[in-house]
This record gives C-alpha cells, sequence and structure tokens, in this order.
C-alpha cells in the first residue's frame, strides 16, 4: 500500500473510530486507552485532553457536513465550562481545541462566546510582575504552578488571545512569547519544557534536550508567534526549533519511530505534532523547503497498516499510574496527527 493511500485510509479510520470511542463514553470523557485493553479510561470533566475530544468532532463535522456532527462537537464543548476559571494556563488546550475551533472553522455563536469568556478568563489571569502567564496551582500544577514558566500551551493560548483580538491581547501575547524565549530556549535550538523562577532566577528546569513532547509544543508555539505577530525574532527562533529537532532526533525518524522497543518508548504524538509544527512554519515561510520535506517524512514514518485499518494510533507517552508511563490513545494525539495527515493531502 502506498504512502498516500495509507494515509487516505488512515484519516478514514480515525473519524471512524470515534463512533466507537464515543459508544464507551456516556456523558464522560475519553481520556486515554492502554494498548492492553479495549475499555477506556473516562473523565467526568476531561482533564486537559478534553478540548481535543470536542475538537476532533468539529473537524469531523467540517468535512462531512453533517449536522449530527456538529451537535456532538458543541455538546462537548459546552461541557467543558466547568473549567472556566481554572487556575491554569493549560485551559487554553480546553478552550481552544474545544469551543475555540467551533468558533473558527463553523462561526459557531455557542463557541464564540464560549471561546470570549475563555480569553478574558486567561487576560485576567496574566501575571503584570513577571510578564507571562505562569503554569498555575490548577491541573496539578500546585502551589509550585504560579512559579513556572511553560512551554506547552503556548500555542493555544496565542491562538486563544488572537481571537479575542485587541491591543492588550496582543500585548500580553508577546510579552509572554518574549519571557518564553529569555527562560526556555537555548541557544543550540533546543527548548526547556518547564522552569521554576524566583523573580528573574531559574531555580529549576526539566525537559532540556531530552523530552521531545516539549520541544514539539515550543515548535508548534513559535510557529503560531511567526504567524500571528511577524516578527524576524520569531521566525529565527521557530526555526532553530526545527533544526534542532532535526538534528536530534528528526535525521533518525525511521529508526525512533520503527523500531521501538519497551525500554526506550518513542512518543509518536511529539512527532505528529513536530509534523504539524514545520508544515504550519514551511507555509510562513516557504522558501525553506526542507521543513515541509521534513514534516512529510515524520508523518510517513508514523502511519502503519494497523492505523489505517483501525484508526487507532497508540502513540501518547502517558502517566497511567505513579511511576508508570506507557503509550496509549488518547484524542489529543488522534487530533494532532489527524490535522497533520489533512495538512499534507489538502
Amino acid at each position: 500500500m502506498s504512502i498516500d493511500v495509507l494515509g487516505a485510509a488512515s484519516i478514514e479510520s480515525l473519524f471512524a473510530n470515534m463512533d466507537h470511542v464515543a459508544q464507551q463514553c456516556g456523558e464522560q470523557f475519553p481520556l486515554f486507552r492502554q494498548s492492553s485493553s479495549e475499555q477506556w479510561t473516562l473523565s467526568r470533566r476531561g482533564s486537559w485532553l478534553g478540548g481535543f475530544w470536542a475538537g476532533l468532532w468539529w473537524r469531523r463535522a467540517l468535512i462531512s457536513g453533517q449536522a449530527q456532527d456538529k451537535e456532538q462537537a458543541l455538546s462537548w464543548s459546552q461541557k467543558l465550562q466547568v473549567w472556566l476559571e481554572e487556575p491554569s494556563i493549560n485551559r487554553s488546550f480546553v478552550f481552544w481545541y474545544g469551543p475555540g475551533l467551533g468558533s473558527v472553522w463553523h462561526r459557531d455563536s455557542r463557541a464564540e462566546a464560549s471561546v470570549d469568556q475563555a480569553a478574558q478568563a486567561l487576560l485576567n489571569s496574566f501575571d503584570a510582575s513577571s510578564g507571562f502567564w505562569p503554569l498555575g496551582s490548577g491541573m496539578g500544577g500546585g502551589e509550585a504552578g504560579n512559579h513556572i514558566l511553560n512551554v506547552d500551551a503556548l500555542a493555544p493560548t496565542l491562538l486563544m488571545l488572537d481571537a479575542q483580538g485587541g491591543p492588550v491581547a496582543r500585548q500580553f501575547g508577546q510579552w509572554h512569547v518574549d519571557a518564553c524565549l529569555r527562560y526556555l530556549q537555548k541557544r543550540s535550538g533546543a527548548w526547556r519544557d518547564t522552569v521554576l523562577l524566583q523573580g528573574h532566577e531559574v531555580l529549576a528546569e526539566q525537559g532540556s534536550e531530552t523530552w521531545q513532547r516539549g520541544q514539539a509544543w515550543a515548535m508548534l508555539g513559535m510557529a503560531t508567534a511567526t504567524r500571528l505577530y511577524d516578527r524576524k525574532s520569531y521566525a529565527k527562533a521557530a526555526l532553530q526549533a526545527c533544526r534542532y529537532w532535526h538534528e536530534r532526533w528528526g535525521k533518525y525518524a525511521q529508526g525512533y519511530l520503527k523500531h521501538d522497543s519497551a525500554a526506550a518508548l518513542v512518543d509518536r504524538s511529539a512527532w505528529a505534532i513536530a509534523s504539524l509544527a514545520m508544515h504550519e512554519l514551511w507555509q510562513i515561510l516557504p522558501e525553506h523547503q526542507w521543513l515541509q520535506e521534513q514534516s512529510r517524512v515524520y508523518l510517513d514514518a508514523l502511519l502503519t497498516p494497523e492505523l489505517s485499518e483501525t484508526g487507532r494510533f497508540v502513540g501518547h507517552l502517558y502517566k497511567v499510574a505513579p511511576g508508570q508511563s506507557e503509550l496509549v490513545e488518547s484524542a489529543c494525539a488522534s487530533f494532532f496527527l489527524l490535522e497533520a495527515l489533512l495538512a499534507h493531502s489538502a
């Protein structure tokens, strides 16, 4: 089966698999499914992953044109309102990939109202004294979260601010990007995922040069910043992050993704995010054709005959229990793989 045929079949299967997952959900969100089980672990509120489940339905509705798909998307998005006042920047994941996509793709007035509320709540939580949004104490951040800068939600935060519009949202967004560059970016192009700060002093860091998903989140965030703010320094940082990924891991995509082992699990969702980030940056900087070429290489390496048949992407490295992480199926991983596949099939 050719790569193009495999990709097209995978898109169809990913959409079809959503119906099988939905049959288990009832009124709860699908959190993750371990490869050894047919049953999903469910969550009443959805955690930070809930927005991606709604986002999958918004995407399916956009392609199918079916009213029932849009109704599903809206229903799941409305359930996410419980996160509106959650003191965490990770609520950007919830509200951008949930109602945010309904607002942008479908111009749904209820989704627009929801994302407007979330963007205003986000603006109200900006820490003017530090010049960025800390991780926050909610969603497991704890008290230390108020002193942590984290890169994961950079892209959806900027997109939600852009949807809100206005000079304040734009200024806060650029200040947050600048803080991320100051504290999280390294000269090599590698990114720290997280730093603990005391004033302007870094007390601790994690994720630098080892955590693939953190680097992928940084690539996606800086590609978004480059598109929204049109600053050369942001484009330079985005390219550096992508080059680092390519040199550190990307050259060996087939080795990483085709020869996985239990001793060294590879976060396949990070490769899907990286593929999408490189494609989006190439759209802004088309003279850098290598971005598009590498994006396709990573995507092709993720495709398997099993995925094309089942639509089950077991690619999210996830902590399923204290001290125990494994590759699972999740709405987040499926969402980014699907978006990358659709981007390359357009």
